[in-house]
């Protein structure tokens, strides 16, 4: 059978609550229940029957406005294109230092060995 999701019915509020103070476990309620533990024991937070933080947590917008702030990745770009330069100019100077050409070289030597 498949777990119910979403809100809590005032039945299934009240089973709830008939099942904890009787002493049921969170894994026999979630079982009677058909929900998840986690969804009882955020429930069982929220009633005020057990102490803890309920997970994950929402926040809440305030409004219908939302804030999207201007974004602006050129100096991003500009960065990293010049580390890019820095490290190809190096490798044009002295060629020792270019990768591909330090593995072409162990390719060739492993295969002349």
């Amino acid at each position: 059978m498949k777990r119910r999701v979403g809100r809590y019915t005032k039945h299934e509020t009240a089973e709830l609550r008939r099942m904890f103070e009787e002493g049921y476990s969170v894994y026999k309620i979630c079982r009677n229940l058909n929900r998840s533990q986690k969804s009882i024991r955020n429930n069982l937070i929220r009633l005020g029957e057990i102490e803890g933080e309920i997970t994950p947590q929402r926040y809440v917008v305030e409004g219908k406005d939302v804030i999207v702030e201007d974004e602006n990745y050129f100096f991003e770009y500009i960065k990293y294109f010049s580390i890019l330069s820095v490290i190809v100019l190096a490798m044009i100077v002295n060629p020792l230092l270019n990768p591909v050409e330090i593995l072409m070289d162990y390719i060739y030597l492993l295969i002349l060995s």
